[in-house]
């Protein structure tokens, strides 16, 4: 086993069903859930050979990722492997790692057997993209982990920078269209307006992903979670690029799954300190369904959305 997280970190990452993923693009945080693996003190993922994430960590292998099991979760930070067949610049560290690689793919099938019954259901129905040939096994070397339950940091492992910014002062955009309006209805009435999110937020040390609450109001979309976590992403006072993902997920069958992602800009407000508005950050943080009690919360302003309704997907960016 490789030297990582201590095991109160593995238990979370061994426990989870889902690891809320995001890669450094131009564009900002590319944040989606997939299905995953702990092992070899790596988390172990796959993903398709021409998605976003696959395209990024090709030129920069930076990734964060968040698990959660119940009301604890691990958020981490790290490096993307990629061994893909296909790609001959992988094999030699595929034939180098081929132990270890082997194990994690074991422990991938038997962790995600439900799923690939599922497909089995459906395999009529399944594009060639999320079929064995059209995936790339990657590996996640973890660097820095922070556990956090029911929103409180419990603990860190590697080297973390806490801030606590926020802007001096909150005032809610009036009228306009609802942010997530452009998504396909089904999809929409699906997500419901507030529940829990995940959030990737590109702060000082790259981009961090953080469990949150949210809530769609007009065209903005709001987060909140306790100040303390908040502070694990490094954040400035300032705007900054941001994704927020809310899903609902199947226990078995992809074909079930739903989800959408905002990508734009976020921007952090401690309601107890602003200078003006501080009531109505209150209220929205109130909206989410989180504690306005020492609660962050982060304006989002969508500028892409992409959204996924089992096997089909697509994106419409927001003027």
């Amino acid at each position: 086993m490789t030297d990582g997280p201590p095991p109160e970190f593995e238990r979370v990452l061994e426990r989870g069903a889902f690891c809320s993923i995001a890669a450094e693009t131009a564009r900002g945080p590319h944040l989606t859930p997939l299905v995953f693996t702990w092992s070899d003190g790596r988390v172990w993922v796959t993903t398709s050979r021409g998605s976003v994430k696959a395209r990024a960590w090709r030129t920069n292998p930076r990734v964060a990722g968040l698990v959660r099991d119940e009301a604890r979760a691990v958020t981490f930070t790290g490096r993307a492997v990629a061994y893909d067949v296909l790609d001959p610049s992988t094999w030699i560290r595929t034939a180098a790692r081929m132990p270890e690689v082997t194990a994690a793919s074991i422990r991938f099938t038997a962790k995600n057997a439900r799923f690939f019954a599922g497909y089995a259901v459906d395999a009529r129905r399944i594009p060639l993209a999320w079929t064995p040939p059209g995936r790339v096994f990657v590996e996640i070397v973890v660097e820095r982990a922070a556990l956090i339950d029911d929103g409180e940091v419990r603990a860190l492992w590697g080297e973390w920078d806490a801030s606590h910014p926020s802007a001096e002062a909150f005032r809610a955009r009036r009228g306009g269209t609802d942010a997530f309006a452009a998504l396909p209805p089904p999809v929409r009435n699906g997500l419901g307006g507030s529940g829990q999110a995940a959030i990737a937020i590109a702060g000082q040390r790259g981009t961090v992903v953080l469990p949150a609450r949210w809530a769609e109001d007009g065209p903005d979309l709001y987060a909140a979670m306790p100040r303390e976590s908040l502070a694990l992403a490094g954040a400035s006072g300032g705007a900054a690029p941001v994704a927020l993902v809310v899903d609902r997920a199947s226990w078995w069958r992809a074909r079930e799954m739903i989800g959408a992602m905002a990508q734009g800009v976020g921007q952090v407000f401690l309601p107890d300190r602003l200078r003006s508005g501080g009531r109505s950050a209150e209220e929205k943080v109130r909206r989410t369904g989180a504690d306005p009690e020492g609660a962050a919360l982060v304006r989002i302003r969508p500028g892409r959305l992409v959204w996924w309704r089992g096997w089909s997907s697509g994106s419409v960016t927001i003027g």
